[in-house]
């Protein structure tokens, strides 16, 4: 089963692409850009996903079965000051796809949504049925592509698998956007790290997971479902400041309290156990051995 998967460079889109490929599943690469990631035997098509002849062309010249849709702009403080431009990324390249898809008769597509549609004010875990109420341009841009693709399964039939993602961590930090990369990428260049909001908390989990829930959706037959990819359990910002500062005891850490410390969220991961037989790695272990990595290393 060919498959291409569009932001095949970038933080979770190569990891994807290699994981495929290792699994000797004939693999396409769709970016703008080529990354660091990008392995030598990647067969990688350059292109804009905003320019839907572009994508058009390729879905028809290339033999696939199934779409992975990577890209996106995750970064939620850039994506506040910059609307436009979320959009674009956020919606517009979700929107271009699935026309193509439709035109060439490509019928299943595994998109990466996030936690961010559900909001970060919620209580207890949020399962997939709960209601979304995002609060960040973000989180509202991923649940309009969210009803984008929900849109073209009801009028045509396309197949659709939605991962909603938690915290990712544990891939390359240069290329991540999340905050333990940003205080990876600070600490290892001995400059200061601001914690905005010690008890705020998330649930963090290990890119290695993330990428096999792709693999496995893709894969098999599974479809026409919203699945959430996280741990199901808390960890909170001064959590991950103190592991931190276990492997970087040099680099200074200022905190910042705002109004809404102690707020998160967490995912109910009871259907990705069912669809997925999904067991990721406890947060605190995975984290820990993360930092523990980079402890003397130089970007």
């Amino acid at each position: 089963m060919p498959v291409l998967v569009f932001g095949g460079s970038g933080f979770i889109g190569s990891k994807v692409v290699e994981c495929l490929l290792k699994n000797n599943i004939e693999t396409l690469s769709f970016d703008i850009v080529a990354s660091n990631m990008t392995r030598p035997n990647t067969k990688w098509i350059r292109a804009d996903i905003l320019e839907l002849p572009s994508i058009e062309r390729i879905l028809f010249e290339c033999n696939v079965d199934t779409v992975i849709h990577l890209v996106g702009l995750p970064a939620i403080d850039y994506c506040e000051a910059n609307p436009h431009f979320s959009f674009l990324l956020n919606v517009v390249s979700v929107q271009n796809v699935l026309e193509a898809m439709r035109k060439t008769d490509i019928k299943k597509i595994v998109f990466a949504s996030s936690a961010a549609v559900y909001g970060y004010h919620s209580k207890g875990s949020v399962k997939e049925t709960d209601p979304t109420n995002p609060t960040t341009i973000y989180g509202y841009h991923k649940l309009v592509a969210e009803h984008l693709i929900k849109s073209y399964y009801h009028s045509y039939g396309l197949n659709y698998v939605t991962l909603r993602l938690f915290n990712v961590y544990g891939g390359n930090p240069d290329l991540g956007k999340d905050v333990i990369s940003t205080f990876i990428r600070r600490a290892v260049r001995g400059l200061p790290i601001v914690v905005k909001g010690p008890n705020k908390y998330r649930d963090f989990i290990h890119i290695n997971d993330v990428v096999n829930a792709f693999v496995k959706v893709a894969l098999e037959d599974i479809s026409n479902v919203t699945i959430n990819v996280g741990t199901g359990k808390v960890t909170s910002l001064q959590e991950i400041a103190n592991i931190l500062k276990k492997y970087f005891p040099k680099v200074e850490v200022k905190y910042e309290v705002p109004s809404d410390d102690g707020t998160g969220i967490v995912a109910d991961i009871t259907l990705a156990r069912e669809k997925l037989n999904f067991t990721p790695m406890d947060p605190q272990k995975g984290i820990d051995e993360y930092m523990a990595s980079y402890a003397n290393s130089v970007f």
